[in-house]
């Protein structure tokens, strides 16, 4: 029979060998992330990948509930009641849901817009976020190197909107007075709008907005591009394969690997405030709609920039 003495001494020896597995388990129960995302829409889907595949090596405890489970609402209120300590909402959906919840924790928000924040009387304010607003200056360089004989370049703003395109005249740089800035407030001014910077400008800019452009208002935009050969730049891979002819938007997958090393830094004490735009962005462009509008582009000359044939 093993004495008192025998067990006590044996002890040691075991714990330092089931040490680091302990420490790990440990480690990862202080640090539990919940991530609410919708696996049914693409974008944050492959933001929620790269924040999976940043955070794969991490003492980090994260816990799924993906949106487009019929059971979703379930899954959120049994995460919470297991009390993380950081909430991530990748996508405007998740921040909805969760903004009418309580929960001791702090909450990013990714995969948004800077005009989709929460409101400020949240009970789950958002404590730091990465938005996925692209400067027009940033645009604006983009088509001024792609097509560097086209340089009149028009952005439709909603005055309505809320967040960096409010600001639109005093953001764009150097350059503003070769950008003409044409407002509309409403989905049925769309397309007066538009047409009225016929032989005005080489390009046409639409920047993210779901109260202009939707299934009701894309086609006739697209239509009408085609029709009067002036050129859109739309703001996400669905667009530019609608008919947009360029498109700048950004790397969701880095999005996901930038989030990730935002829930480090909350993790740590004092680290959780702030808002970031996106560190990398895609240039794209749709050479058939190209070809339609009798305008070329050399892509031996432009490796970075994908190319939809």
């Amino acid at each position: 029979m093993l004495s008192r003495r025998t067990i006590l001494t044996g002890l040691p020896l075991f714990a330092w060998r089931a040490w680091p597995a302990v420490a790990a388990f440990a480690a990862a129960g202080s640090r539990r992330v919940l991530v609410v995302f919708s696996s049914a829409v693409e974008p944050c889907a492959a933001a929620a990948e790269g924040l999976r595949a940043r955070l794969l090596s991490d003492a980090i405890l994260l816990d799924w509930v993906d949106l487009s489970r019929a059971a979703f609402a379930a899954d959120v209120a049994q995460e919470l009641a297991r009390r993380p300590v950081l909430i991530v909402a990748v996508g405007s959906d998740a921040l909805r849901y969760l903004a009418g919840r309580t929960a001791a924790a702090s909450t990013i928000s990714t995969m948004t817009l800077a005009a989709d924040r929460a409101p400020e009387s949240s009970p789950a304010p958002v404590h730091a976020a990465i938005y996925l607003d692209i400067p027009v200056r940033l645009l604006v360089a983009e088509l001024h190197n792609l097509f560097p004989g086209k340089p009149r370049i028009a952005v439709i703003r909603n005055p309505n909107r809320p967040g960096p395109s409010a600001a639109l005249p005093h953001c764009i740089g150097t350059d503003a007075s070769a950008v003409e800035i044409a407002e509309c407030d409403a989905p049925d001014k769309l397309l007066p709008v538009f047409l009225g910077l016929r032989k005005k400008v080489d390009f046409v800019i639409c920047l993210p907005d779901a109260a202009l452009y939707n299934g009701a208002t894309a086609r006739p935009l697209i239509m009408a591009s085609l029709e009067n050969r002036l050129p859109i730049v739309g703001f996400s891979p669905a667009f530019l394969r609608a008919g947009a002819a360029v498109a700048v938007y950004p790397d969701y997958r880095a999005i996901g690997y930038q989030t990730a090393d935002l829930v480090r830094r909350c993790l740590e004490p004092g680290g959780c405030a702030g808002t970031e735009n996106p560190r990398k962005i895609q240039v794209a462009v749709n050479a058939k709609i190209l070809r339609m509008l009798g305008m070329e582009f050399s892509a031996a000359d432009h490796p970075e920039v994908e190319v939809l044939r």
